[in-house]
């Protein structure tokens, strides 16, 4: 019967730590990443230092996250004043900006191809805040 922990398919790797040299039988923990499998001791360092960075790197998400909600509407909205302060009727602009501010719209109820972090940054760089909120890395 095979291991209910083992992730299934005839295409995984068994790859060997770096550190600990844990064999699958000896192993502790086991890392499963695309298709391969990396056994580690109870003390090895290597996934000790994985796990740090990885919550690590989960915790900048959730704050640069938040800070992006919290910065898109003021973005938005100054793109938006900017928008209906260019002169009103048939120019070459009118197409682009209206274009701009939809999909300004659309990505802010998605969680779709371009991230919000990224569009308060363009926003910001056309459209600077008096008062910019340093950005969390």
């Amino acid at each position: 019967m095979s291991d209910p922990d083992e992730p299934a398919g005839s295409d995984v790797e068994f790859v060997e730590c770096d550190n600990c040299h844990a064999s699958p039988q000896e192993a502790h923990s086991r890392v499963y990443l695309g298709g391969r499998v990396t056994s580690h001791t109870e003390d090895c360092v290597t996934h000790a230092i994985e796990m740090i960075n990885g919550e690590d790197g989960a915790r900048r998400v959730r704050e640069q996250d938040k800070w992006a909600k919290r910065n898109f509407p003021p973005a938005y909205e100054r793109l938006r004043a900017a928008a209906e302060a260019l002169p009103h009727g048939d120019t070459e602009a009118a197409p682009f900006v209206a274009a701009l501010l939809q999909l300004a719209v659309a990505q802010a109820s998605t969680t779709g191809f371009v991230v919000l972090e990224k569009w308060v940054d363009v926003l910001d760089a056309h459209f600077p805040p008096e008062h910019p909120e340093p950005k969390p890395h």
